[in-house]
């Protein structure tokens, strides 16, 4: 009887073996599962980065052709006889995003949030998008942009052409794309200095930095943790500053 019991209990399945055991099988069935799901959440990432990429694209774009149609950028702002700022830089590029046929129902002798052009500006432009925000509409119901002008280049009703661009286009910031307090595409107060939305106590669009679009058509990735000072050169038309690397 003895033996008969020492062997039952030699055989009897040790909780910690069991534990081991288990926990071997989980991470077993669970790593491939993990990895799919950060395989799949890094090729999201990188699809809404390009998306974004795309489009800051296509505003450089819009902005050259615009600038070879009329002989200088738009400005910052259209600026009402009485010196109210009324429609936006971005409402102006529209004929150059293929959007004329939605151009043309802008009353331009109105202001953009006037109830004679509220229809148009509650209309979502896809350019003006970036995929990594999820908010597209203001509260009132006008469609927003998740980029801005540089309003040192863009400015509110003062129009300056490539020439004027002493410090080289593709050293000066034309656009950039921001994180938060976003306007809408119509509202002609949608520009900032590029120093006020970039560094490394502001919140960025993507981790680490945000897209900024320079004078030359290029979109270039820049961290949050740019030289200040290579930062204050790329925001300025004419500053007559040496830009560094960034």
């Amino acid at each position: 009887m003895e033996n008969e019991t020492s062997e039952k209990k030699t055989k009897k399945p040790q909780p910690v073996l069991l534990i081991v055991l288990v926990s071997l099988l989980l991470i077993g069935f669970g790593l491939p599962i993990y990895h799919e799901i950060r395989s799949n959440f890094q090729e999201r990432s990188y699809r809404r980065h390009q998306l974004t990429r795309r489009n800051m694209k296509q505003i450089g774009l819009a902005l050259h052709n615009y600038h070879w149609t009329n002989h200088t950028l738009p400005p910052g702002a259209m600026i009402s006889e009485s010196g109210i700022p009324e429609h936006s830089w971005q409402a102006l590029i529209l004929p150059f995003l293929d959007q004329e046929f939605l151009f043309k129902q802008i009353d331009l002798k109105k202001p953009w949030n006037d109830p004679a052009n509220q229809k148009v500006f509650q209309q979502k432009i896809p350019v003006y998008l970036s995929p990594k925000v999820k908010m597209k509409f203001s509260k009132d119901g006008y469609a927003l942009s998740h980029f801005v002008g540089n309003q040192l280049v863009l400015k509110p009703g003062t129009n300056i052409s490539f020439e004027d661009i002493r410090d080289g286009t593709s050293n000066t910031i034309l656009a950039m794309e921001i994180a938060e307090n976003f306007k809408p595409w119509g509202d002609p107060s949608s520009l900032t200095d590029p120093t006020k939305v970039i560094g490394p106590d502001m919140k960025t669009p993507s981790t680490g930095g945000s897209f900024i679009l320079l004078g030359d058509g290029a979109v270039r990735y820049i961290s949050k943790d740019v030289d200040p000072a290579v930062l204050k050169a790329l925001s300025t038309p004419d500053g007559g500053e040496v830009v560094g690397e960034f």
